[in-house]
């Protein structure tokens, strides 16, 4: 019997190819997607008879709970959808700032917690958090988007323990510079330009690893070979300093 997995941020970039990924295995898929053309194009160009696609705007509470109560409990949940922040401390507005806290993190934090108990009457699942490198890295001009990270990636290593003993793990996956589409949007074409090729994982990469790293139990994985190596030194003082020369426009 096939498997069944939810993904959400599903239409592009790490999303999409998770989903690319587990159609090759013969998973059943319910995808969730914000905007409804990319959905539409996400739709077309997986071609894929087992994937259900849905449109909700996760930074909404009614969107989760109405997931939650329409969507049956699935094997695997991949909790992905997000958004690139960048901005001064203080420019962003109450209400902004309360949306995109919901999306990355309050929401991601409802959509599991609505799905575990039912994970837990069945004796197993696993989870996926796609987090950030920035939620254990200082980001300057991009604290709000650390600051969520960091938050859904204490939630996460903390229900990974919980769980443990009931055979459902949990995953947060951290990401560097992840080459998507997301960046664009958020108007940070700059960085593509600055950013050296090292520096950039493909979102393949990401879902390869991530996956390889929640089959068999780990709390936490790095994707790429390079970010596992530079970890322990990125909040040192000259890497900081490098870093804002790297991403600051010109």
């Amino acid at each position: 019997m096939s498997k069944k997995a939810i993904i959400t941020g599903s239409s592009s970039g790490i999303g999409y190819q998770y989903a690319k990924y587990l159609s090759k295995q013969g998973w059943y898929l319910d995808l969730i997607s914000q905007d409804q053309k990319r959905s539409k194009i996400s739709e077309e160009n997986l071609s894929y008879e087992k994937a259900n696609f849905h449109v909700y705007d996760l930074g909404l509470k009614e969107s989760i709970n109405s997931i939650i109560n329409t969507i049956d409990v699935p094997d695997l949940i991949v909790a992905n959808a997000g958004i690139a922040i960048n901005g001064v401390i203080g420019e962003l507005n109450p209400d902004e700032k309360e949306y995109y806290y919901y999306l990355m993190c309050g929401g991601v934090i409802d959509l599991i917690e609505g799905y575990v108990p039912e994970m837990i009457k069945k004796g197993s699942g696993r989870i996926v958090i796609i987090s950030s490198i920035g939620a254990t890295t200082a980001m300057p001009k991009s604290s709000l988007y650390s600051s969520i990270k960091a938050g859904i990636h204490a939630y996460g290593r903390s229900i990974s323990s919980e769980l443990k003993n009931e055979n459902i793990s949990v995953t947060v996956s951290l990401p560097g510079y992840v080459r998507t589409n997301a960046h664009k949007r958020a108007g940070l074409n700059h960085l593509e330009r600055k950013v050296p090729n090292w520096m950039w994982v493909n979102p393949e990469q990401v879902v390869k690893e991530t996956e390889k790293a929640s089959l068999r139990g780990k709390s936490e994985i790095i994707p790429g070979s390079v970010y596992k190596l530079v970890r322990p030194f990125l909040n040192f003082k000259p890497a900081m300093r490098a870093w804002r020369n790297l991403t600051k426009r010109s």
